[in-house]
């Protein structure tokens, strides 16, 4: 028996009410969770907990090795602010939130470099609207990041910022602006951040050769172009080719032409289903974790301990034959003349 066209249509009609009805339900429960733990974070008892665990959590991965360069895709803010049915700019304010927080970590951990994908070449494609609230963004959060550095009661002070990419592409303004800011932050030598804006790896590599070709025309002595020598040309100068880390949120399993040639050799990459916003302390603090143990383990296989070595190693120290010290007087005597010339 065929069901009639009018009563089919107000089954999709009643399907669609309950997905709709149960998306914001859902929707009801997550800001009811968000709020009770911002309300319970917000008290000073878990927040001085919460702040000294940190500080211990970060003191034990402090003593191991820890990356020299970490790398962010920092991707999903646009879904972060859909799915909060918020304008696309409170989605990118809150991951410029995320990225400072972010970055007082590394700091406190001792990286000594971290760079961020903010804008590729290719979003200009996006609705005018949505690149210029970038820019405008990017403006406010350099100020910020300025203030900051110079600040020498704040976290980053000491720190040195460059905004690396093709900046043919910004504004006059924009480019004084960037320019002025990495001249007040140049002197910075305890921590770099590089912004990416606007960035591709295939631009990056094109600068370099055109840079580089440049240089060989006009300095005849120079002819040949080595790796080191092309590195040095890219556009993050002493940290192009020692990128260690390189995380991407948002759950998508691609560079997005980022870093090619920074991640090439001895990177480690790291994807995370996680929405940039709310990628948080605890899983950073995992992807540099378990880095950390990976690279402890790789150092010991390459110092190629003998097998005496390897068990002296594990036996406790206070089993261990104890050094007995020299005395002055046990060295032999000083010789009574020495030739410095080679002569008898």
């Amino acid at each position: 028996m065929k069901v009639p066209s009018v009563i089919q249509i107000q089954f999709v009609a009643l399907r669609r009410l309950l997905a709709e009805t149960k998306e914001q339900f859902c929707f009801a429960i997550r800001n009811k969770l968000r709020s009770i733990f911002g309300w319970i974070m917000s008290l000073s008892l878990f927040s001085w907990l919460y702040k000294n665990i940190q500080k211990i959590l970060i003191k034990v991965l402090s003593v191991g090795p820890v990356p020299e360069h970490v790398s962010f895709i920092m991707d999903g803010n646009r879904r972060y602010a859909k799915s909060r049915k918020l304008p696309v700019k409170k989605g990118h304010e809150a991951g410029g939130l995320t990225l400072l927080t972010l970055l007082y970590i590394c700091k406190r951990l001792g990286v000594r470099c971290v760079s961020a994908y903010a804008f590729s070449i290719e979003n200009f494609n996006r609705p005018k609207e949505e690149v210029d609230t970038l820019m405008n963004l990017f403006t406010v959060k350099l100020d910020e990041f300025a203030k900051r550095a110079n600040d020498y009661k704040d976290p980053l002070y000491g720190s040195k910022i460059r905004i690396v990419g093709d900046q043919s592409l910004l504004s006059p303004g924009m480019r004084e602006r960037i320019a002025k800011v990495e001249e007040i932050t140049k002197h910075g030598d305890d921590f770099t951040l590089y912004i990416c804006f606007p960035y591709t790896s295939r631009n990056d590599i094109l600068h370099t050769i055109q840079s580089s070709v440049q240089d060989c025309s006009q300095n005849k002595s120079q002819s040949k172009i080595d790796i080191k020598k092309f590195t040095s040309k890219m556009y993050m100068d002493f940290y192009s080719n020692k990128c260690e880390l390189l995380i991407r949120t948002s759950g998508h399993r691609r560079l997005s032409d980022y870093m090619l040639w920074q991640v090439h050799e001895n990177a480690t990459i790291e994807f995370s289903d996680t929405l940039w916003p709310n990628f948080s302390f605890l899983a950073m603090y995992l992807m540099i974790l378990k880095w950390s143990f990976f690279c402890t383990i790789q150092r010991y296989n390459e110092r190629n301990y003998t097998l005496f070595e390897r068990v002296y190693e594990g036996v406790p120290s206070i089993l261990k034959r104890k050094k007995t010290s020299m005395s002055l007087y046990q060295f032999p005597d000083p010789p009574i003349s020495v030739s410095i010339t080679g002569e008898d």
